[in-house]
């Protein structure tokens, strides 16, 4: 297949030749350039996106560095046919072919659309490809922007999206295409960006005086003992009230996993120093009135550790924790349970994976995780992999990711059936990580598709207050949640803070 690239010269910019290099991994595919007409961005935006990358040090600003337009080292188009053009400009100009295919942000063409929707403070985006010829989407990709920082930073996470969109669409053209999403947002002129300015200088010496006073994210572990009338039957949040897991204070809790095996419950999770910033995994065991000690731990490695899901196979307990900055998805064995784990065997190597979460489903065991896909947000990529064997071999999803989408993508633990239906907790990424949850129903899932539907949003609440709510489990009787507070480093303050944060 022929395809053309239409790309303004004057908007160049890194990530245009990151997707020419992925493109051109695909042996059926030959790139050519169209050059389209020539729409500088404004000076005063330009000149506002170099203050942001001055003052956000630490902002991954590849893919939205300028670049220029020869050093994409393409062929301009000449007069053969071409099979595809992608319009990456937007300017209702680009060739004729049998297919053109038009990039959107939030129902816009044009790279303007995208940076004022960042400047409208809308979060990233909505992503979209448009058949021109039908007036039909064909997929669509709603990033995350954990990473991003401004502007600047944002464009960069949303690019590094449109990379991962794209190459997927072109790999298995029949995706899950959203309802097309609009905003009215507009470039704003020179005096509000003198202001957004000075609001960025105050935000960053605000933040700087809270990484001062404050732990950055703490989060913190609910349990309750239930019978029927747990989260997923009632709904919400309510019910029995919710019990805090105490930590030391330095040390936050997340990722909550009970387990009951061969009578008793234990609670797993994930046990972060906050001056190291290295998690490590960490046990309790339950008893009727809750736990009987403090937490112990019970697996260390050289690398991040969180998000510890279990599954039995023939008699056997094996747990996958988290190990995305080992860049593999393994199982482990206790040799003396709850503690002594060991790597017994690795899953899927090579591989930027997080919360691993498996079901066996339809005669099959298929893998839910979040992969990131080299740069860009790290909650938006659903990745699935089937196998027949619990130890593989494993294979990837025919449309890897098979969803792109900040509210929907990341698990939250682990899936339920009922009522012969398959459901799944997720995060809800939209407003930050972990911010909020989603019930979700999977409605299609086979080799070829995967389809699912949200009934019910979870927000913090009376029941669970905090600023964030962030997983859901059950084992036996055993419920746990968590989320994230405030937690002052100063003692004597947290005994405030803690009231405030206090179950209803």
């Amino acid at each position: 297949m022929k395809l053309c690239l239409h790309i303004d010269p004057s908007r160049t910019r890194a990530w245009h030749r990151t997707l020419i290099q992925r493109l051109a991994d695909h042996n059926d595919i030959e790139l050519c350039l169209s050059r389209a007409v020539e729409q500088p961005l404004a000076k005063a935006i330009e000149v506002y996106m170099e203050f942001e990358t001055r003052l956000y040090i630490k902002a991954e600003t590849a893919g939205a560095s300028r670049l220029g337009f020869d050093r994409l080292d393409l062929p301009l188009l000449g007069n053969d046919a071409v099979d595809m053009v992608i319009d990456l400009a937007g300017d209702d100009a680009c060739p004729e072919s049998a297919m053109q295919i038009q990039l959107l942000f939030d129902g816009k063409t044009g790279e303007d659309a995208a940076i004022a929707s960042l400047f409208g403070n809308n979060g990233l985006p909505q992503v979209a490809l448009r058949d021109l010829k039908n007036d039909k989407i064909l997929a669509s990709a709603l990033p995350s922007g954990e990473l991003a920082a401004g502007v600047v930073g944002g464009l960069d996470q949303l690019y590094a999206r449109v990379i991962t969109l794209l190459d997927a669409f072109l790999h298995h053209p029949q995706r899950f295409a959203a309802p097309l999403q609009k905003t009215d947002s507009f470039m704003p002129g020179p005096m509000s960006l003198v202001k957004r300015a000075a609001k960025s200088v105050l935000r960053e010496t605000v933040m700087k005086v809270y990484r001062i006073l404050f732990h950055a994210s703490h989060w913190r572990v609910g349990w309750r003992w239930v019978d029927d009338q747990d989260v997923w039957n009632r709904q919400d949040l309510s019910g029995e009230k919710w019990q805090i897991l105490e930590d030391p204070g330095h040390n936050f809790y997340a990722d909550p996993f009970p387990l009951f095996w061969k009578g008793k419950h234990y609670l797993f999770f994930e046990d972060l120093n906050q001056y190291e910033q290295k998690g490590i995994l960490s046990v309790i065991e339950f008893d009727e009135t809750g736990p009987t000690g403090p937490a112990q731990p019970c697996l260390i490695e050289d690398f991040h550790l969180s998000y510890p899901f279990f599954i039995e196979e023939e008699d056997e307990l094996y747990m996958i924790p988290e190990t995305s900055n080992n860049r593999e998805i393994a199982l482990y064995r206790a040799d003396k349970f709850p503690f002594g784990w060991k790597k017994k065997h690795v899953l899927i190597s090579d591989i930027d994976a997080a919360d691993v979460t498996i079901s066996r489903w339809d005669g099959k065991y298929w893998m839910f995780c979040v992969t990131r896909d080299g740069a860009g947000g790290y909650s938006d990529c659903l990745s699935l992999f089937h196998a027949d064997h619990l130890l593989g071999p494993w294979q990837a999803h025919a449309q890897n990711p098979v969803l792109i989408d900040r509210a929907t993508a990341r698990p939250a633990g682990n899936m339920v059936q009922k009522n012969g239906k398959l459901w799944r907790p997720v995060q809800d990424c939209s407003l930050s990580y972990g911010a909020e949850l989603a019930l979700c129903e999977v409605t299609r899932l086979d080799e070829s598709g995967f389809e699912q539907i949200v009934h019910k949003k979870l927000a913090p609440d009376a029941a669970w207050p905090g600023r964030k709510l962030h997983s859901l489990n059950r084992a036996g009787q055993l419920e746990v949640i968590d989320g994230a507070v405030l937690r002052p480093k100063w003692q004597k303050l947290r005994p405030w803070f803690d009231r405030k944060y206090s179950p209803q």
